[in-house]
């Protein structure tokens, strides 16, 4: 029993030293992440005195599920007609989905990936 006791024990020593090493190499990279955002904030900083106009914000991380504001049928009708972007109103995609779902002969998606197009069926 001894045998096989010390194979597993060895694995689990193994097991723990790769989560260190994981844990480590994940602090590193935010690490270096973070040390890299300031340079490109100072760079930033540099070029808006250099031109004279604002430095241009970063947008940041794009986000991933919820985020968006959820309208009625009436105010993406509204959007819609006024030929605005969708994705730039910052709307959920589920809730668009729905409502063009559910409205067939006045919503119609086009287009692929993640953010389709909508057209207004008059």
């Amino acid at each position: 029993m001894s045998n096989q006791s010390s194979p597993l024990s060895r694995i689990s020593e193994l097991k723990a030293q790769i989560a260190r090493l994981q844990d480590e190499a994940v602090r590193e990279l935010r690490e270096k992440r973070k040390a890299l955002a300031e340079e490109l904030a100072n760079v930033d900083a540099q070029l808006a005195e250099l031109t004279g106009t604002p430095a241009a914000r970063s947008a940041g991380r794009a986000r991933v599920g919820g985020g968006g504001k959820s309208i009625p049928l009436q105010e993406l009708k509204t959007l819609l007609e006024g030929a605005l972007s969708i994705r730039k109103e910052g709307l959920e995609l589920a809730n668009i989905k729905t409502l063009a779902t559910a409205n067939p002969h006045l919503l119609r998606l086009g287009g692929k990936g993640a953010w389709p197009t909508v057209t207004l069926l008059k």
